[in-house]
């Protein structure tokens, strides 16, 4: 299973393409995150029955630059998404992001990719 997951996020070509955004739902239960394919499609990669997540950003070498101002060139920029069973328990999948400037750790029991329409989708500068 996980081998079909991290070949579904391989055949986004996410590599070096602008993270959109990346959204926590439903009190961490569900995050998403959107990357850019083309003008009217993007690809959604939904982390799904989260149990951990751990981040780092680029806070504090940045100063008082502010992510919320920057709009759809937020500098975040896909390098890795790297998937493995989660250590204790194997309906957990253990993901790891490396957007540019900011690493993740998603432990989840599910993860979807789609395409969706940009214009059904509201990102954090909108």
């Amino acid at each position: 299973m996980i081998d079909e997951l991290q070949n579904k996020i391989d055949e986004t070509k996410y590599w070096d393409l602008l993270i959109l955004d990346l959204q926590v739902k439903y009190f961490g239960d569900e995050i998403y995150l959107f990357i850019e394919k083309n003008d009217n499609v993007c690809w959604k990669i939904s982390f799904l029955s989260c149990y951990k997540v751990n981040y780092e950003t680029d806070a504090n070498w940045r100063g008082n630059f502010r992510v919320k101002d920057t709009g759809p060139k937020s500098g975040y920029y896909g390098q890795d998404i790297s998937l493995k069973k989660y250590e204790t328990d194997t309906n957990f999948i253990e993901t790891s992001l490396d957007l540019s400037i900011m690493t993740i750790k998603i432990t989840c029991k599910n993860i979807l990719v789609e395409e969706v329409e940009l214009k059904d989708t509201t990102f954090f500068w909108e």
